[in-house]
């Protein structure tokens, strides 16, 4: 596990405050971030708030500036890399628990032997789980 150094911590704490300020002041105020615009734009009538200006940029994440994005991941860090990596892992469950029941029992987890194991058994799957196979195998040979 990767230990985040004080500086870093510091460095997102103090992003986060200047963001929680940014809500809560004028948010047409363009030179404050990255995002300002797109605040502007799409999250104007948002309840202040951290998570509900998230929620309201993930909404619009498709009309986003680049610059946004950009700030937006880096603001996140690796908190939001976890979060989205646990979604990942839960969706995976949901999508595939049955076809794990069914096909790869005996397969151990920690060494990515489910995921192998399904893909020896591609032409059995469902549907459902065989799309999120091959979505999760594009995205490793990209």
């Amino acid at each position: 596990m990767k230990r985040i150094s004080v500086f870093s911590v510091a460095t997102m704490v103090a992003g986060f405050l200047c963001l929680g300020l940014l809500i809560g002041t004028d948010a047409c105020a363009a030179a404050k971030n990255a995002c300002s615009e797109d605040i502007a734009k799409f999250c104007k009538d948002v309840k202040p708030g951290w998570v509900n200006l998230m929620d309201c940029l993930e909404k619009h994440e498709s009309e986003l500036s680049s610059a946004c994005k950009e700030y937006e991941a880096k603001m996140g860090g690796v908190r939001v890399e976890r979060e989205e990596l646990v979604k990942e892992k839960r969706m995976f469950r949901q999508v595939c628990k049955d076809d794990v029941d069914k096909l790869c029992r005996d397969a151990v987890p920690r060494q990515g032997g489910i995921v192998k194991c399904l893909n020896e058994h591609k032409s059995e799957l469902s549907e459902p789980c065989g799309k999120w196979i091959n979505a999760a195998t594009a995205g490793k040979n990209k």
